[in-house]
């Protein structure tokens, strides 16, 4: 495979890693060489590469400002595969307290052809919490000729007792300048002609993963042969190239609901992915967020005309930070051709999604503003208009969107606010909320204050202290009742409402 003929064969080559490759040179060249590390990041970012490389360095006979030669014996033997002291487990297949035993029984043993015994754990999170406890004695007192190398994608799963036993070093996503450039080497090397365009798309695809992104480059030039263009590759990565999506970009930055209702069911009518289209759409908006906050944005940029817009609105990258979180919530797995995600998504942008509220523009059709209102009924009184954002209707989408947010930050806390609370003062520096119990009151206070700060801060646009009071059924303000869209219809006719209120 293209992926493993390209492995990085020392620290040089290690792509995107520059402060894990410098520390551990350095700690080679003077010889402060620690018995565990611990490897930790996504997939696809070099953490068992950098473990062999590591491997030989601590076994090689040549080793110059911490890089291994590759060509004494020791080196060989591992890039060979053949030495018998570079012991790999995958955890996700030995897991359990058995195989840390035998482990454990074989590390007293002098290696037999290296230096140094390495043991190289992948995906350690995976191992059960016995074989976590067993292999905590071996960290804590190991051999003088043993050296552990755990990797992991999923840290948090990690023991903290293992953690504060290994050296920790975190592997972080590979820039895409990063990725570009090494596959630009590698088609150099390899013969193949791919435009830079065209490695971008493949670097935003692999998200931040070079062996992801290796593996695309092999896939495309495999379908399309040496000669590529941008074309083939964003074909064979069935990514989205279509004017719809900075056209649903402008939509959402006009508040054209009904321009973004018809993007969304002509490209769902095409054909075309929809979710693709909307993961697609998501990276354009990621793409003007930034450019849009510069002070002075680029001279030139592919889209001048959206970063223009966004900026000529006061609430233009809160727009679109919050069209951001609302797309990236739709969920197109019950129905993957359906566009209604998509289209419920845009509407809750448009219509709300936590900003103040603004006309709504219908395409081809008369804006809100300019329409006229209900005609008085005959011998009766002027009717009062029916609100479109009445302050129940605002602190009630605020509640809702709190919720939203904060259970995307941390679920267990978020459930303290799942209507438990009434949204008693929104507007000032002051976000008021009123509990009915005191178990929720006190949670939000101290366990999630931090937390509900933070998110209504985002949806409120500015800054905002929570204070929390403990309200009775009669202390409560008075709320209006919810009727539906009939019922307001009929209020703004004259009607008048019966019943308990």
């Amino acid at each position: 495979m293209l992926y493993g003929k390209w492995r990085p064969r020392g620290f040089d080559e290690v792509v995107g890693q520059d402060h894990i490759v410098r520390t551990l040179r350095n700690a080679l060249a003077s010889g402060q060489v620690a018995h565990a590390y611990l490897f930790s990041g996504p997939r696809g970012t070099g953490k068992t590469t950098t473990a062999r490389i590591l491997a030989r360095s601590l076994n090689c006979a040549n080793l110059t400002d911490g890089e291994p030669c590759n060509t004494c014996p020791p080196c060989r033997a591992i890039l060979a595969g053949n030495a018998l002291d570079l012991i790999e487990m995958d955890a996700a297949s030995n897991r359990g307290i058995e195989d840390i035993r035998d482990l454990r029984e074989k590390i007293a043993f002098a290696p037999s052809d290296l230096t140094k015994k390495v043991y190289l754990l992948d995906e350690v999170h995976m191992l059960t919490d016995g074989a976590f406890n067993a292999l905590l004695k071996t960290l804590e007192e190991p051999p003088p000729h043993a050296v552990f190398i755990l990797a992991t994608t999923d840290l948090h799963k990690v023991p903290a007792t293992i953690i504060s036993r290994c050296q920790r070093y975190d592997f972080h996503r590979v820039p895409n300048e990063a990725i570009i450039d090494r596959l630009q080497f590698i088609c150099e090397q390899e013969g193949f002609s791919v435009p830079r365009d065209g490695l971008l798309a493949i670097a935003v695809q692999s998200r931040g993963g070079l062996r992801d992104a290796i593996t695309m480059l092999e896939q495309v030039t495999a379908r399309y042969g040496n000669a590529v263009t941008v074309e083939d590759v964003r074909a064979a990565m069935g990514q989205v190239s279509d004017s719809r999506v900075a056209g649903l970009v402008s939509a959402i930055l006009a508040d054209d609901l009904g321009t973004a209702l018809e993007i969304a069911r002509t490209v769902a009518d095409d054909g075309i992915d929809i979710a693709r289209f909307t993961r697609a759409t998501i990276d354009l908006m990621r793409e003007i967020v930034p450019e849009a906050l510069k002070r002075e944005p680029a001279a030139e940029h592919p889209q001048d005309e959206l970063i223009a817009a966004t900026r000529a609105r006061a609430d233009g990258v809160r727009l679109l930070a919050a069209a951001i979180a609302e797309l990236a919530k739709a969920d197109f797995r019950l129905d993957p051709a359906s566009p209604i995600p998509l289209e419920v998504a845009c509407a809750a942008v448009i219509l709300g999604g936590g900003l103040p509220a603004q006309p709504v523009a219908v395409a081809g059709g008369v804006p809100a503003a300019a329409r006229q209102p209900v005609e008085r009924p005959a011998g009766g009184a002027a009717p009062a208009p029916v609100p479109s954002n009445t302050p129940l209707s605002r602190e009630e989408k605020f509640a809702r969107d709190l919720y939203e947010h904060c259970k995307m930050v941390n679920p267990s806390h978020a459930m303290w606010l799942n209507g438990s609370f009434e949204v008693l003062e929104m507007d000032g520096a002051e976000l008021s909320l009123g509990f009915q119990r005191q178990m929720p009151m006190g949670k939000v206070d101290t366990v999630c204050r931090a937390m509900v700060e933070e998110q209504a801060a985002v949806i409120l646009g500015h800054p905002v202290t929570l204070k929390v009071t403990l309200i009775d059924g009669s202390a409560q303000p008075r709320r209006e009742t919810r009727r539906g869209h009939l019922a307001e219809a009929a209020k703004a006719m004259g009607a008048t409402p019966v019943g308990k209120d």
